[in-house]
């Protein structure tokens, strides 16, 4: 089993964090609630938060009771939209497990724990309603690199890199019969995603593999009982699909939405999208960056000026573009009238290994890379229902860099308007676009405490994620006192943010009326 001992004092959590403006009158995010859990300076803790949207959240604080003691405790807590507490739950983890991967369903959490250098994993199902904590024991394999975990009914989902091979393995709660599903086990393979559609039943894994100079991107469809129902292959002479989400429109009808490469390569060169009807992809749609009217915008004016000059003396000569983007594409969003694209473009600090990535809602326990990773921009593209490009828009993100491989810009609609936003240096920057329209720029807030008697003195891990609503969650760890001088208190901060749109474009008008 790869799996490497955690950080002590790693923070996993999926929130947003509450602010004050630095500047402007017209700043529109605020802070509606917030939520101070004092860490213990006897034993090292770690916590994790989930968003349960309007049902609350859920939070998890890992550490010993005693210094002594070698069973971990687990306490899980759930409050309210007002972050009221509405049920506490503990569990004393064996110490024989370690944690692997975390995923959220609708109605239950669930952790997937494996004791080293065995077969032998332990499932862990919290009930959201009430607390209620049920373990399930099975015999999987020994020495999985795990990186997908997901729960479809009874069946937990665990899939990964078995002897450099892709695996999904599929194991039953109730019966405790373990199968592995066919057809996956195969040379220069790799997995791209484990797709589960809960309303009919069906897993679709998706792969790209290397055969004869080229790449070949294949969607695999299993029923729930892991038998293989149908295979459909993507394969273009002269690009490559790097990644591709599933979004259905029937059982026998849907689009594949993604971004591709120039040869067998990670560098993106556009984004794609195909039309899959009864298991036959119909011809790709491809999107050149170049093609998007604002990808380059978090480019400077004249930098962007050569950067279009160069493409357009390209293309008159007939020559193709050549990027080289790393691309994090996250879970699609889809709303009544449109499916909604956000990517955030990346690089290594130096050069390393393919980086572990769960997508949406699974999260793996592994530690942190050493080398990290700095973001500079993130994109976010409409599509309709017919999978035409119907608008593109751009946030630039100055010299944020983060130590894991991880989404870090999060967009939320309210009103007609979709807000962006990202923690950096103890502050959170927004911007708010309509559609390919920037309607309000660059601001940024900082995350301020409870009291108003203290002051923020050191501010780490901060990350952002949507609630419900027009409501964000922040959290991180903060250092708080009431002046500069000496140690202060730490504590784990949760807060309930909202935007308010009602003033966006009131203060143009109103200079606009001066005399």
């Amino acid at each position: 089993m790869n799996i490497h001992p955690l950080y002590p004092t790693r923070i996993y959590m999926i929130l947003l964090l509450g602010l004050i403006p630095l500047c402007g009158a017209w700043a529109q995010l605020h802070q509606s609630d917030r939520l101070e859990i004092k860490t213990s300076s006897a034993t090292p803790e770690e916590f994790e938060v989930f968003s349960l949207g309007e049902r609350g959240i859920l939070s998890v604080v890992r550490g010993n009771e005693y210094s002594n003691s070698r069973n971990e405790q687990w306490q899980f807590v759930k409050y309210d939209t007002t972050l009221k507490v509405l049920w506490r739950t503990t569990y004393k983890l064996d110490f024989r497990y370690i944690p692997v991967m975390a995923y959220k369903g609708a109605e239950s959490g669930y952790w997937l724990f494996a004791e080293p250098d065995t077969d032998r994993f332990l499932f862990m199902q919290l009930n959201f309603s009430d607390g209620s904590v049920d373990t399930y024991k099975g015999n999987l394999l020994a020495g999985v690199d795990v990186q997908h975990f997901k729960v479809m009914g009874s069946k937990a989902l665990v899939s990964g890199y078995y002897r450099s091979r892709p695996i999904v393995i599929v194991h039953s709660f109730f019966d405790h019969t373990t199968r592995v599903l066919p057809g996956l086990f195969e040379k220069n393979t790799e997995l791209n995603n484990v797709d589960i559609n809960e309303v009919d039943g069906y897993i679709n894994v998706i792969t790209y593999a290397y055969r004869k100079k080229n790449c070949v991107f294949e969607i695999k469809t299993y029923n729930y009982d892991g038998k293989l129902l149908k295979k459909t292959s993507l394969s273009d002479p002269r690009y490559s699909f790097i990644s591709g989400q599933i979004v259905p429109l029937n059982p026998d009808d849907s689009y594949l939405i993604g971004n591709y490469s120039v040869g067998c390569t990670q560098y993106s060169q556009g984004l794609f999208v195909t039309h899959i009807e009864d298991d036959e992809p119909q011809e790709p749609q491809f999107i050149e960056f170049s093609q998007l009217q604002n990808f380059f915008n978090y480019m400077k004016p004249k930098r962007k000026q050569k950067m279009l000059e160069r493409i357009g003396k390209r293309e008159s000569l007939g020559k193709e573009n050549r990027f080289r983007y790393r691309l994090l594409v996250h879970e699609l969003i889809q709303t009544e009238n449109e499916i909604v694209l956000v990517a955030e473009v990346y690089y290594p600090n130096q050069r390393s290994s393919n980086p572990v990535i769960a997508g949406g809602l699974s999260r793996p326990y592994f530690s942190r890379s050493l080398e990290g990773y700095r973001y500079t921009h993130a994109i976010v593209c409409g599509f309709d229902l017919n999978g035409k490009l119907i608008w593109d828009n751009c946030i630039t993100i100055k010299d944020l860099t983060s130590y894991d491989l991880q989404e870090m810009v999060q967009i939320t609609p309210v009103d007609d308007y979709f807000v962006l936003a990202y923690p950096q240096d103890g502050e959170i920057h927004t911007e708010v676009i309509s559609r390919n329209t920037v309607v309000v720029k660059n601001e940024k807030f900082k995350i301020a405490p409870k009291s108003e008697k203290e002051k923020v003195l050191n501010s780490e891990d901060a990350y952002l994620s949507p609630w419900y609503g027009q409501y964000f969650l922040a959290y991180g760890m903060q250092r708080l006192g009431t002046s500069s001088v000496g140690q202060g208190r730490e504590v784990f901060y949760i807060d309930k943010l909202t935007y308010k749109t009602e003033d966006i474009g009131k203060a143009t008008k109103a200079e606009a009326s001066r005399p």
